[in-house]
């Protein structure tokens, strides 16, 4: 019997809630392939982006990344391959250099 895959919007609440579960706040940034349908939108934070226990950003050039990284320096930063076959979250490698 054929399953279909999860719905982007059900692993992004599984990361989510994962995420949240723990004591660290964190930065995922979100890599999407170049055929991404743009409906399935990862990205998306509340007002208070600062206060928020986890915050969204699309990967950027790696000087924007690492502004990025920079500001958010006190939280955890993950890389996040949205349109792997399931999505990956991997430990950001640009903050394990520093």
């Amino acid at each position: 019997m054929w399953l279909r895959p999860k719905a982007w919007s059900v692993h992004r609440a599984g990361i989510l809630a994962s995420l949240e579960q723990d004591r660290e706040r964190h930065l995922v940034l979100v890599r999407y392939s170049s055929w991404h349908h743009p409906y399935n939108e990862w990205v998306y934070n509340g007002a208070d982006i600062d206060g928020a226990k986890v915050v969204w950003a699309r990967e950027m050039d790696a000087v924007r990344n690492r502004e990025l990284l920079a500001y958010f320096k006190d939280r955890r930063a993950w890389l996040l391959e949205a349109d792997a076959g399931p999505p990956r979250l991997t430990p950001n490698p640009v903050s394990a250099e520093r």
